[in-house]
């Protein structure tokens, strides 16, 4: 008979006891995270607050001693990690001193923690101590000693049934992934980048650093910033013109094929998991909802999309496969992926070769050599100076660049860069900040305890992907926005939709009627897309999920038609000329506009600043470098400064060591004094 929800499986069941246990021991461990939190921010208030980042100025909040708080709640987050795992694998030990009892006391002392922490959280950030919460927190965390509970439950499992392969491939995968392509491929290309064309998000990303390549021989770190990365910029600079609009339509195209490899392999990685196509499928829709973080913009916001870890399912399966059937040459691939995935971006692509190797050190318990790690080390960092030295020549092997390629791991970890502090209110804020890290935890503890004893490809899967879940968050509690969350979570819903789907099978999975399960899955449905469609960021006041998807124009769509011209750059002979007798044929420009990302491709010119838009520059230093090689500075007719200290500066550098020396239609142009 066709079942819409099948039974449980054995291997889920004993999963199920081991988390059960897991999850109740990281609940408790959050509980030790707040407490000491607490003590650290009421003993070292002051010395919290030290901006670490001294290039990027601390994003203020009107919240008092806010860089301090925002520190302790990293703090938290660490020691959460921390003490979680360390009382889930107390828990794991203990669990024959429970023997008997049932596992529905875990399950309530789990829910009075977690109901009962956030309101402790809240507090503890003011800070001042709750002690009637802490008292209930405490109390709790003892039901599980209760020697007699009378409520027992009884599941049957059914044997394991793999029915799909890794590499099967039939009409309905062909159907499915045409439907993802056209949820994903943009249909008004050069509407798209006309908008994108507006906006310096872009620039900052992606087009700023890729005008660089305009000049020969610039290295990162030397002549220039990439704040987020060096891959796509680079694959950019290959399609450089100086018709500012084919060169937006290349970034369009893209950022779309980044986000189908993504979606792409996130249904075929998911199929491997879950074993089904369905849930693959809807998953990689959430994920392409979730990702779409802008109001009829979906491309003007890059680092809010996938393009951020294009890469990262793909290092999912491989690791996943390899823990459970050792190789080679997969370890060597999986070296190759994690290695572009840092070329591709620092941030994340650190974040996933760090997973890769906390995944592999599991192997350890079966008594494998340190070598795998060691070589798997050995072969990314070998690849990765193989990458930039391909990209940018040997001049890339020095101490600044190493010091700016780290620079964003730092910047969205432990510095205070923003001082904005997370919304500690009940209600999705409870899923979002204690619960699903609570089960992720948990599962990569069940897994990592039960490892010698069950290697499955499934379970393997649950361990990397809770791996990934935890450590792609490290950039939401530094930005302390839900948007951001949101777009890092597709792990932590994959991992709660297995354990969903498990809960379901126990629940209703040997039903003889499937009234119950069609009802209760077309309830989770409009649940579902009732929490995408009202979806909202309790920080900011943006469109984000489903609503802000709807507005985008795939293919799917039926949006078809061009929503906006190609924009017109207006230089006359006056601008050209003017250029060209300062500059030598592949001189850098440094120009202070409020558009020079649109100025510059059209002029065929490199920045000469060290920072794209010139005039969004984080920092003193950085305009200050960006002055100190120039020997010629234009300043377009009617440019604005972002930040009064930067009009001042160079209005001083200007004063002291420039003179004017030229003009055209929409430049003035100064000389160095020599």
């Amino acid at each position: 008979m066709l079942r819409l929800v099948k039974p449980i499986t054995r291997s889920e069941l004993e999963l199920w006891r081991f988390q059960s246990f897991a999850f109740w021991g990281a609940c408790v461990g959050a509980v030790a995270a707040g407490l000491s939190a607490y003590l650290i921010l009421s003993a070292a208030k002051p010395d919290l607050g030290l901006n670490l980042a001294q290039d990027f100025p601390v994003v203020q909040s009107d919240v008092p001693y806010a860089e301090a708080i925002k520190r302790a709640e990293k703090i938290f987050y660490i020691l959460f990690y921390g003490f979680g795992a360390a009382a889930a694998f107390a828990a794991l030990k203990l669990r024959q001193f429970f023997e008997g009892r049932s596992l529905v006391l875990f399950y309530v002392s789990s829910a009075i923690i977690v109901t009962e922490l956030h309101p402790f959280l809240r507090a503890t950030f003011e800070p001042r101590l709750q002690e009637l919460a802490l008292t209930a927190l405490v109390a709790a965390a003892f039901i599980p000693f209760v020697r007699r509970f009378p409520t027992r439950i009884h599941i049957d499992g059914d044997a394991e049934y793999k029915p799909i392969r890794l590499f099967e491939f039939r009409w309905i995968d062909a159907v499915l992934i045409a439907a993802l392509v056209a949820l994903i491929l943009p249909a008004d290309v050069q509407g798209m980048a006309a908008r994108a064309l507006i906006g310096n998000h872009p620039v900052s990303y992606l087009t700023g650093p890729a005008l660089y390549h305009f000049a020969e021989g610039l290295v990162p770190g030397r002549d220039f910033l990439a704040f987020y990365g060096y891959g796509p910029p680079y694959l950019l600079s290959r399609f450089l013109t100086t018709d500012v609009n084919a060169l937006y339509r290349s970034y369009i195209w893209l950022i779309a094929a980044s986000l189908v490899v993504f979606h792409l392999s996130a249904y075929w990685v998911l199929r491997d998991f879950f074993q089904n196509r369905a849930m693959p499928f809807v998953l990689a829709v959430v994920f392409l909802a979730l990702c779409q973080y802008a109001d009829a913009d979906a491309f003007g916001g890059p680092s809010a999309l996938a393009i951020r870890y294009m890469l990262v399912f793909i290092a999912v399966g491989m690791l996943a496969r390899l823990m459970v059937q050792p190789s080679e040459r997969l370890l060597v691939a999986l070296s190759a992926v994690c290695a572009f995935s840092i070329f591709w971006n620092t941030e994340t692509g650190i974040y996933t070769w760090a997973v890769a190797c906390a995944a592999l050190c599991v192997r350890l318990l079966e008594r494998r050599r340190f070598w795998e790690v060691a070589a798997f080390t050995g072969m990314s960092i070998v690849f990765l100076l193989a990458l930039f030295v391909a990209a940018y020549g040997p001049a890339v092997l020095s101490k600044n660049f190493l010091y700016v390629f780290l620079a964003p791991l730092g910047l969205h970890s432990f510095s205070n860069w923003v001082a904005v502090i997370l919304v500690w209110k009940p209600g999705l804020g409870t899923v979002y900040q204690i619960v699903l890290p609570a089960i992720a935890i948990g599962t990569a503890v069940s897994v990592a305890a039960a490892w010698t004893g069950s290697r499955t490809v499934e379970r393997a899967y649950l361990l990397v992907l809770s791996l990934v879940a935890l450590v792609f968050m490290v950039k939401w509690v530094n930005r302390s926005l839900d948007a951001v969350w949101q777009q890092n979570a597709f792990a932590y819903l994959a991992v709660g939709a297995w354990w969903g789907r498990s809960a379901f099978r126990a629940a209703v999975g040997r039903t003889k009627s499937q009234l119950v399960p069609a009802v209760s899955l077309a309830a989770v449905a409009v649940v579902s897309i009732a929490v995408l469609l009202y979806a909202q960021d309790r920080r900011q006041n943006v469109t984000i999920g489903l609503r802000s998807y709807l507005k985008y124009p795939s293919i799917a769509s039926f949006r078809w038609g061009a929503s906006a011209d190609p924009i017109k750059v207006a230089l006359d002979a006056s601008d050209i000329d003017l250029v060209n007798k300062a500059l030598p044929p592949g001189g850098r420009m440094l120009l202070l506009s409020d558009q020079d990302w649109i100025v510059l491709p059209a002029l065929g010119r490199a920045p000469k600043s060290e920072f794209m838009p010139f005039r969004d520059s984080f920092s003193r230093d950085q305009v200050s470098r960006s002055l100190a090689g120039a020997d010629y500075f234009f300043f377009e007719r009617g440019a604005t400064y972002q930040y009064d200290w930067m009009k001042e500066m160079v209005d001083e550098t200007l004063r002291e060591q420039f003179v004017r020396s030229g003009e055209s239609t929409r430049f003035i142009l100064y000389r160095r004094k020599s």
